[in-house]
């Protein structure tokens, strides 16, 4: 799509916005052509939150005029405006952030009176190069957000070949990233950072992210700064990061004493620096400084009174005043303890038994909503989330050898793991679950569960999947029995495991399946599910599937796919990877192994077919 346009007649100040927000609004390739006589286009915040945008030039500029539209939220209290010249997020919020977007070859200039970014990026797989971010905006480049208790990730965004100056604050801002490549910029006066990347929560994370090849100079902040210290704890996830090859010059000039250097790393992660060339820097060239000290409150002890018939309240008023250890001692005569759905909301908390069971009276109260308004009870024994939308998910939770009863006529699970860190072992989680494990980010501010471990436990009886991960990072599911799942009511996923993002941009990175025994389940004795209704997950690999015994799945002709293993959809692009191997796979309805839309790389050995 080529966009030439003229300035209106009689106009006495060019205004392209409503030609160029159609356009976006529209979708596809746009093409702004270089002006004549060094004329600039001219815009307020523009809404980008089309999948597959590509915006390119042969070098046309363009200038901001101020604040574009709210359009998510326009009659909340503080609506989100356009508040970048490409402000690139959906539009609407029951709609997925765009992915595969493109912005090239164009020049920006913002003027330090419209109080703007240059580019915001919201959504996924985004690449910004040969472009040049001037004036003075308030950020060049700002890629994601987060606070403690709302920070998710930004995955797949590339930033190349561009040249970025005058930023008030940072030059180039990422929160969260997986998957990130900042290569052959010039970074240059702005009067924070040269490059920032940030972990705002502890549940926030920074993978697979580097930064090569730039020359950084003449920032009031570090050149480089990895801010891996949120407020509220060391980062859940910090690895793979790079910091290689760069030219680093004459920064910190402004900087206050934590901040003085060329490279700042501050907090802990897994971090290569090298190759980098540091001179005039204020400061140390680099200057590693610890993660600050959080005192931790001190861990109870509990041991259970015995049952009354119904355990809610001591259990909750328990649970609610902090972590420690809270052991049930097994009921005389094989009673079990009685609760409604429980809050586990605090860090370090500990639940175990000597093979005591409790059972399960109905919902718990509400105390979380979801992101479009919908209540949030806890619908689950045990309930492991945060209690408060300004409070990070727990970490660090641990719940064992307990037998667990979901009794007839509930919608209940048996455990709901929202938090980060959880490990659930040697349980037996039986009666009529939904599920006996579901595994998620909703509402837990990261989007994502990560961490999770469910270990040498027998889980059965589920009305629609025995474990179900709609969003992780981290999980590794080993030495269990799975069994039983009813498909109840006819047509649900009825698998051993469903390994199923809520929306592409839930994770699904480092799961292992290991070592389990699945057998006897009205559907598929896995199920990787990884395309959502929206397109493939943005991020799905580093799969493994192996060493497991699946025997005698779909068993029932209801659910939508039946066989041993189904391989559905993959990472957006084809690139993430599958190892399937050494498992015995035989007796089932339907193959072996489904494949269906499939986007993986998958390496396959040893496998037993039958």
């Amino acid at each position: 799509m080529l966009l030439g346009l003229g300035t209106p007649a009689g106009a006495a100040v060019r205004d392209d916005t409503d030609l160029l927000q159609a356009k976006l609004d529209a979708g596809g390739a746009i093409f702004l052509p270089k002006l004549p006589n060094g004329a600039c286009y001219r815009s307020r915040g523009l809404w980008l939150s089309n999948d597959d945008t590509t915006i390119s030039s042969d070098g046309a500029c363009i200038v901001a005029l101020g604040f574009g539209p709210a359009r998510l939220d326009p009659d909340a209290k503080h609506p989100h405006f356009a508040n970048a010249l490409f402000y690139l997020t959906h539009s609407n919020i029951r709609a997925p952030v765009p992915a595969r977007v493109s912005i090239s070859g164009l020049r920006i200039a913002v003027p330090k009176a419209t109080r703007m970014h240059g580019i915001f990026v919201g959504g996924h797989e985004v690449t910004l190069s040969n472009l040049t971010v001037d004036g003075a905006p308030l950020t060049d480049v700002l890629v994601g957000s987060g606070v403690v208790g709302a920070a998710g990730m930004s995955a797949r965004i590339a930033i190349t070949d561009s040249t970025f100056t005058g930023a008030q604050r940072d030059g180039v801002t990422v929160y969260g990233p997986i998957g990130l490549r900042i290569e052959r910029n010039t970074i240059a006066r702005a009067r924070g950072s040269g490059i920032s990347i940030r972990s705002a929560d502890r549940g926030q994370p920074v993978l697979d992210a580097h930064v090569v090849g730039n020359t950084v100079r003449d920032d009031g902040g570090p050149g480089v700064l990895l801010d891996l210290d949120p407020r509220n704890g060391l980062p859940l996830i910090a690895s793979g990061i790079e910091v290689s090859g760069n030219k680093i010059l004459r920064n910190a000039r402004q900087a206050r004493p934590l901040l003085r250097g060329g490279i700042v790393v501050a907090g802990k992660g897994d971090v290569n620096l090298s190759q980098n060339v540091l001179r005039g820097n204020r400061g140390r060239p680099v200057l590693l400084r610890d993660a600050r000290v959080i005192k931790k409150q001190s861990l109870l002890r509990t041991v259970a009174p015995g049952s009354s018939g119904d355990d809610t309240a001591w259990l909750q008023a328990r649970l609610d005043r902090g972590g420690g250890t809270i052991f049930l001692p097994k009921l005389p005569g094989d009673r079990c303890y009685a609760t409604r759905g429980l809050w586990v909301s605090h860090d370090d908390t500990t639940i175990t038994s000597d093979g005591a069971c409790i059972v399960s009276l109905g919902l718990g109260p509400v105390r979380l909503h979801s992101i479009d308004g919908d209540p949030i009870a806890a619908d689950a024994v045990f309930f492991v989330n945060r209690s408060r939308p300004k409070s990070p998910a727990p970490v660090d939770v641990t719940i064992s050898n307990l037998r667990i009863v979901v009794a007839p006529g509930q919608p209940m699970y048996g455990v709901a793991v929202f938090g980060h860190g959880v490990t659930l072992s040697h349980l037996d989680i039986g009666g009529v679950p939904k599920d006996d494990v579901t595994i998620s980010g909703r509402a837990n501010g990261n989007l994502y569960a990560g961490n999770i471990s469910v270990l040498d436990s027998t889980l059965s009886g589920a009305a629609r999947t025995a474990i179900s991960a709609t969003g992780s990072i981290g999980l590794h599911i080993e030495r269990n029995t799975i069994q039983g799942v009813r498909d109840a009511p006819p047509g649900q996923p009825a698998a051993g495991i469903d390994v199923e993002p809520d929306a592409r941009d839930r994770p699904e990175l480092d799961v292992r399946i290991t070592g389990n025994t699945i057998q006897d389940n009205a559907g598929p004795g896995i199920l990787l599910e990884l395309e959502p209704n929206e397109g493939p997950a943005v991020i799905a690999t580093g799969l493994e599937i192996s060493g497991n015994t699946i025997v005698r799945n779909s068993n029932k002709p209801t659910p939508p796919k039946r066989a041993g293993i189904v391989l559905a959809g993959g990472q957006d692009g084809g690139a993430g990877t599958l190892v399937l191997k050494d498992n015995v796979i035989r007796d089932n309805g339907g193959p072996p192994i489904l494949e269906t839309h499939l986007k993986l790389d998958v390496q396959a050995s040893g496998n037993q077919l039958g």
